[in-house]
């Protein structure tokens, strides 16, 4: 009876141990510009780093949680600075802040993407969560033009809905090559917040709630046509931008500090991580789905 149970016992801890060693074997993949890189205070705008902080940490953190106890391998290739242009370009110097990547050659974020993915595939800890944040850039590149403010405010109009559509075009392409390499991973669309609300007589009239909110309909309509989850952080953010973003708190840089401070990380993180019982309907959803398909 006491070899039967060592016996049990043995199988089962063998099973636990297959489990947990299947459950770690998967890479956490991080997609985006300063927001995603991570970016707080001034000080962080010129520190090297392999991008593991900001909501990333805090999501793959949480993503420790569900998996045994065992951290996921987290690869963040966010360049600070990047749009939707520069992401499929070399054209951005700050590459050189994010530590995974190489000195050289020069290597779009967009390029990278592949090769990460390839490489986690090899090592045997495929990429099974992604998040991206992208696209905030491209309408800051058209309000920090020189001239912009003073220009009429139909031609400024013009300049946005052009970024907006570029955008979305670029996220289309972004999002769709994504799914087409990961065609079962989950993939999640960060939306934006509106560090500008804060500001008494908004300087940026361009980058009112409803720039920002038209990017974030464009980010959440393409991202979901390739099946990737969105994420509001507008809704989160609203009302407390003073101590989410640093455009008050922080001083020291010459333009206003728009990126989120610590507590601004946790929330956008609070948003991600999925609410108690998500993936419970989501997989009864998927069982009502399949019965349906069967019986059809």
């Amino acid at each position: 009876m006491n070899a039967v149970r060592n016996f049990t016992g043995l199988m089962i801890v063998a099973a636990l141990a297959g489990t947990a060693s299947a459950q770690t074997s998967y890479t956490y993949l991080a997609i985006g510009d300063s927001v995603g890189f991570g970016i707080t205070n001034g000080a962080s705008y010129t520190q090297f780093s392999n991008g593991d902080r900001g909501y990333v940490s805090l999501f793959a953190d949480y993503l420790t949680t569900q998996n045994v106890g065992l951290r996921p391998t987290v690869r963040n290739i966010s360049i600070f600075g990047d749009d939707t242009v520069t992401l499929g370009n070399t054209s951005n110097p700050a590459r050189v802040l994010n530590t995974n990547y190489p000195l050289f050659p020069a290597v779009s974020q967009l390029d990278f993407i592949s090769t990460q993915i390839a490489q986690a595939s090899l090592a045997g800890r495929p990429v099974q969560r992604v998040t991206v944040s992208m696209g905030a850039n491209d309408l800051l590149g058209v309000v920090q033009q020189p001239g912009f403010l003073a220009l009429p405010s139909l031609q400024q109009a013009a300049l946005v809905f052009g970024a907006l559509n570029t955008a979305q075009n670029n996220l289309a392409s972004l999002y769709g090559s994504l799914r087409a390499q990961l065609p079962t991973a989950e993939i999640i669309a960060v939306g934006y917040y509106d560090p500008f609300a804060v500001l008494p007589g908004n300087p940026n009239p361009a980058l009112t709630a409803g720039a920002i909110n038209q990017l974030n309909q464009i980010i959440q309509a393409t991202s979901t046509a390739f099946g990737a989850r969105y994420v509001d952080v507008y809704s989160a953010f609203s009302g407390n931008e003073a101590v989410l973003t640093n455009m008050l708190l922080d001083q020291t840089t010459t333009a206003p500090n728009v990126h989120p401070t610590d507590a601004g990380y946790q929330v956008i993180a609070n948003q991600i991580i999925p609410t108690p019982g998500a993936g419970l309907v989501m997989a009864t959803g998927l069982v009502v789905l399949s019965r349906r398909r069967r019986t059809a």
